[in-house]
């Protein structure tokens, strides 16, 4: 074991802690009243430096909040859609995977909402998304799984009703199951409505 090799884990281990407890400050008191303090009382950590240390300012901390949570949503996501045999089920994985998640961990779901709503600005990832969303049904129309729709146009529309799911997520905290289903036909129906013949 290196030198570099014994120092990562721990750094790696206390920014996971910050980020973990400004994802709990967030969730309980919003973006307007974050400050270092505040994560430093959730995360019971020794002092604001040992934060300031690792994220130089509360800009750089909120970008490492939104990418681990889309890291996290990630590990949920990839198998699920991995196990699918075909883009029909693939894009209901996708949306169904993602929104388990969110009705999973509500404050991961509040705290990137709040960030979007505190900062005034749509995240860094969001058109990453919406292309990787739109090569997917693009690549089912090709296959002939899908009808005749402009990817992007659904992409953008499954990612606006993924995002409201989130945000709702902060108002209505109760079982999600139904609402889920009910997401997940409606995509599917819209994927294949100009398609004749399909169901």
């Amino acid at each position: 074991m290196t030198p570099e090799t014994r120092t990562y884990a721990p750094t790696e281990r206390r920014q996971r802690q910050i980020i973990s407890a400004t994802i709990q400050a967030l969730a309980e008191s919003g973006y307007a009243s974050l400050t270092f303090s505040r994560i430093r009382d959730v995360g019971e950590l020794s002092s604001t430096r040992l934060i300031s240390y690792h994220f130089d300012s509360k800009e750089r901390l909120m970008e490492a909040v939104v990418m681990q949570v889309v890291s996290d949503a990630g590990e949920v996501m990839r198998p699920a859609m991995d196990a699918a045999s075909d883009f029909r089920g693939k894009l209901a994985a996708y949306i169904r995977s993602n929104l388990d998640y969110l009705a999973a961990n509500p404050a991961s779901a509040i705290a990137v909402t709040e960030i979007v709503r505190g900062s005034g600005r749509p995240r860094d990832g969001d058109d990453v998304s919406v292309m990787l969303l739109s090569i997917l049904l693009s690549q089912g129309q090709h296959a002939g799984e899908f009808g005749e729709f402009e990817p992007e146009v659904m992409a953008r529309s499954i990612r606006a009703t993924i995002d409201e799911f989130a945000y709702r997520r902060t108002l209505e905290p109760a079982d999600a199951t139904e609402e889920i289903d009910e997401i997940v036909a409606i995509y599917d129906r819209a994927a294949h409505r100009a398609e004749e013949g399909r169901s």
